[in-house]
């Protein structure tokens, strides 16, 4: 029997819902059963860590749930996603963003109109500056702490990260600024190359996602103490006893598809510990990056601003291409593997293609991919211009953690889902499937499903 890994990239509520479409597609299809780790990294991590929650005590995994189980599953996760969203919906988060807006107005603008020396209206507004900045480094806790009200706490206690060891590794990937190298937080282990094999510890679930969410600019580091995971053989002397100090996923491997190439060594490198990893024969890159825009730059000109948006530009460009040198790198890998008969095949599942056009790219031509590229179309119902709308409005969607419209939220989901079926039954002749109506995606969000 065949082992699937599966990757899930970052971009907030889009890459969360769009992943879990193409997680419903191998749940439906039957092929959950063979997937034995999930990595994620940013928005990938919500649902990466909400299905592992799942898992936890006692309940069914993914890979042994049963299609219409996985769909209750998923609804519940889509609902909270999409109908609430997760930082912006608990009462905390608001109330620090008026915080922050009323201290920031009162040393900018308030401390000038006391009627104090001049003097110390001057101290007044530099320690004002301090203050601000203290209150603005908590940005991540507040996430963490919405995190944890939103999904991650499931009987009103946060779930730890060692609660949630299963059959399939659910592998939340984040990046360590040290060295610039990924952490991976797992039920059963979290590594590093210079920190080595360790624990999971008592660290709870939606700190190790936040951290993995913790985009450059929108969010502070995330300090986490390496003691409480007692690393053993890490190859970096200066890291024993150093704090992990980690950013967004995504900065280092914003497709997550390194956890699966990289399992073989790992299992060398620790096999003294035994890590125990099962090194997929397949691997599933779900990538909802969107692709990049052209924009205006007249904002680029402006003093001082203009070099912090130009920074933040820099910023895209270099996640944008260096995401699409990793794709080609993997596509040719699949190809040698697929000519030679060895090494791990797989595919990639990527938000910005229309799957009919998909289709019918592989369709002319008598072998048998082109044979499975005329069954998907027949699947696919929707026509390609249609089909094309959909691709459209599914790139379109800001990379946030905000509620969405349901119309959006069930485009992603289905968008995700069609996708995954057309790639993956012609490139690795998974199970042929008729794609679910948009309506079908709707209700799902919109009916409220009991908990097992």
């Amino acid at each position: 029997m065949a082992s699937i890994g599966v990757a899930l990239s970052g971009g907030g509520h889009r890459a969360s819902l769009f992943g879990l479409g193409a997680l419903l597609y191998l749940a439906d299809s039957g092929k959950s059963g063979e997937v034995t780790s999930i990595a994620s990294v940013s928005g990938g991590s919500l649902t990466n860590g909400y299905l592992a929650q799942e898992a936890a005590g006692g309940r069914t995994e993914f890979s042994n749930m049963a299609p219409d189980e996985f769909r209750e599953v998923a609804g519940r996760l889509a609902r909270r996603i999409a109908m609430g969203g997760t930082l912006w919906a608990t009462p905390l988060t608001w109330l620090y963003v008026a915080g922050l807006a009323l201290v920031g107005l009162a040393v900018m603008v308030g401390v000038w109109f006391l009627p104090w020396p001049g003097w110390v209206r001057v101290v007044a507004f530099f320690v004002g500056l301090l203050a601000l900045a203290w209150l603005g480094s908590l940005r991540g806790a507040v996430c963490a702490r919405a995190l944890a009200r939103t999904l991650f706490s499931p009987g009103g206690r946060p779930t730890r990260l060692d609660e949630v060891a299963t059959g399939v590794d659910h592998v939340i990937c984040a990046t360590d600024l040290h060295a610039g190298e990924h952490v991976y937080f797992s039920g059963r282990f979290v590594c590093n190359y210079r920190y080595g094999w360790g624990e999971p510890g008592d660290l709870p679930l939606h700190i190790a996602v936040q951290a993995s969410a913790a985009l450059p600019g929108g969010f502070p580091p995330r300090r986490l103490s390496s003691g409480r995971h007692n690393f053993r053989d890490g190859k970096e002397p200066k890291a024993r006893g150093a704090p992990m100090v980690l950013a967004d996923g995504g900065v280092y491997d914003n497709m997550g598809d390194q956890w699966a190439h990289g399992a073989a060594r790992r299992n060398d490198r620790w096999a003294a510990l035994r890590p125990d990893l099962r090194v997929p024969d397949q691997i599933v890159v779900v990538n909802a990056s969107a692709p990049m825009d052209w924009e205006p730059t007249g904002s680029l000109r402006l003093p001082f601003v203009g070099e912090f948006l130009a920074l933040k530009r820099d910023q895209s460009i270099l996640y944008d291409n260096g995401t699409s040198v990793r794709r080609e790198a993997m596509v040719a890998a699949f190809r040698r593997a697929e000519e030679v008969g060895r090494g791990m095949r797989g595919a990639i599942v990527q938000i910005d293609q229309n799957p009919a056009r998909l289709a019918n790219g592989f369709a002319l031509g008598g072998d048998e991919l082109a044979r499975r590229a005329r069954h998907a179309l027949e699947l696919l119902q929707d026509d390609e211009a249609a089909w094309e709308q959909a691709r459209v409005a599914s790139t379109e969607v800001k990379t946030h953690l905000s509620r969405m419209r349901l119309e959006e939220a069930a485009g992603l989901l289905r968008h995700g889902y069609a996708l995954a079926m057309t790639n993956l039954h012609i490139l690795l002749d998974f199970p042929p499937l008729k794609v679910p109506t948009l309506e079908t995606f709707a209700q799902l969000l919109a009916v409220e499903a009991r908990r097992p």
